[in-house]
């Protein structure tokens, strides 16, 4: 008999939305029988809006769920009762939550339903990229508080997992390293990458440099935007773009205007056709405060494109062997540096590709993920077969 799991999703774009979407579509459905609780539209999307569609169209089972990003007790409350009920209802054997909202109401309403078998993804720990004190060590709290009440904590790389330890989220025995994959992009038979590369604004053999991210403060597009001006002093005929929507989109723009490089930059919005962008750079940037193992750095991997990234957790998981450049967070000049260095060395450039495609075929495959992930829910599922507990009516 199939096991039954349950994901609960609020952050349905970017990195989350392809996590669970290759998980809940590509789990063996003669052994998983899955179902994704989740709003049917998240609050903000920037256009990223296909998480509900492409589960359905996979034939995904999907319960509409009234979660919002930001924290609303009176929301929270009735999506926490909601939750619970539902988890009580139908009994799953697993409840996987992911990211930081939905992360702690799946947990706590798990806990209401005397639910075993809870997992929790955090996908990038919150409390990293805040700069208030006060705030860093009330979600720390948070987390901290719902790890007592979690069966595992699913680590996306081993930087994470270090960083989980070290907070005390969690026993060192509760927190298994999954490690994002991907499984390759097929560009279309009549790419051409010349003409992808002009209509992305690259009219000569200069640099096309960019990134594929959300606009937030997280991925930091004013690191990208300040060492865009700086890049083209010295290297006029180098163009950039970034692929994504967000809540600094407008910021960055204006960014951009005051330093007088508008003319030298693409913002393209959300793009479903990111990979195609991506195949026609030169050079990948990835500007991260904080990540937990950004999908994006795989898919330029995968793509054979070169990559300079901050050195944060996550970032320096995937780029470690040689596959990569890394440079201090916020660093500006040494990002201007690398990228300088690599536009006189294009041998340089591909040993780079060439390594991340490699690191990419060896460590970042999505089936490596898939079977690891069906291997924690049957240890989870098999273990709570000898021990489930009475179920005890709610009283919410």
């Amino acid at each position: 008999m199939a096991l039954k799991v349950l994901y609960v999703v609020e952050a349905t774009i970017a990195g989350v939305r392809r996590h669970v979407t290759q998980l809940a579509c590509g789990l063996d459905r003669q052994r998983f029988n899955i179902t994704v609780a989740c709003p049917l539209l998240r609050d903000q999307t920037y256009g990223d809006e296909q998480f509900v569609d492409t589960l359905r169209a996979a034939d995904v089972a999907v319960v509409p769920l009234s979660l919002h990003r930001a924290i609303h007790p009176p929301s929270d409350a009735a999506a926490l009762k909601q939750l619970a009920r539902h988890i009580q209802t139908n009994q799953y054997d697993v409840v996987h939550a992911h990211s930081s909202k939905a992360g702690f109401l799946a947990r706590l309403a798990a806990r209401l339903a005397h639910q075993p078998g809870t997992v929790y993804t955090p996908h990038g720990l919150y409390f990293l990229g805040l700069r208030s004190a006060a705030k860093r060590r009330f979600y720390l709290a948070l987390e901290q508080c719902a790890a007592r009440i979690t069966d595992r904590i699913v680590a996306v790389s081993a930087g994470e997992r270090d960083v989980l330890v070290r907070a005390h989220i969690g026993r060192p025995e509760q927190i298994v390293c999954i490690a994002n994959g991907i499984a390759p992009a097929y560009l279309p038979h009549e790419y051409d990458r010349a003409a992808q590369r002009r209509a992305l604004g690259q009219e000569t053999d200069g640099l096309l440099i960019g990134c594929v991210a959300r606009l937030s403060a997280q991925k930091n597009p004013f690191m990208f935007v300040d060492a865009a001006a700086q890049v083209l002093r010295h290297l006029p005929h180098a163009r950039f773009v970034w692929c994504g929507g967000g809540e600094l989109a407008a910021a960055a723009q204006q960014r951009a205007a005051h330093l007088g490089v508008t003319h030298a930059i693409r913002w393209l919005g959300h793009r479903e056709d990111a990979s195609e962008v991506l195949a026609a750079l030169d050079l990948f940037w990835l500007c991260s405060t904080y990540e937990g193992a950004p999908y994006v750095l795989l898919e330029a991997m995968e793509r054979r494109v070169p990559i300079i990234a901050t050195d944060v957790v996550g970032n320096r998981d995937l780029l470690r062997e040689g596959n990569g450049l890394l440079v201090p967070s916020q660093d500006v000049a040494a990002l201007c540096q690398a990228t300088s260095m690599l536009a006189q060395q294009p041998e340089r450039r591909a040993a780079l590709a060439e390594a991340g495609w490699r690191w990419y075929r060896e460590h970042g495959t999505l089936e490596r993920m898939i079977a690891q992930t069906e291997a924690l829910y049957t240890e989870l599922a098999t273990r709570r077969s000898g021990t489930q507990p009475e179920i005890v009516p709610l009283h919410l």
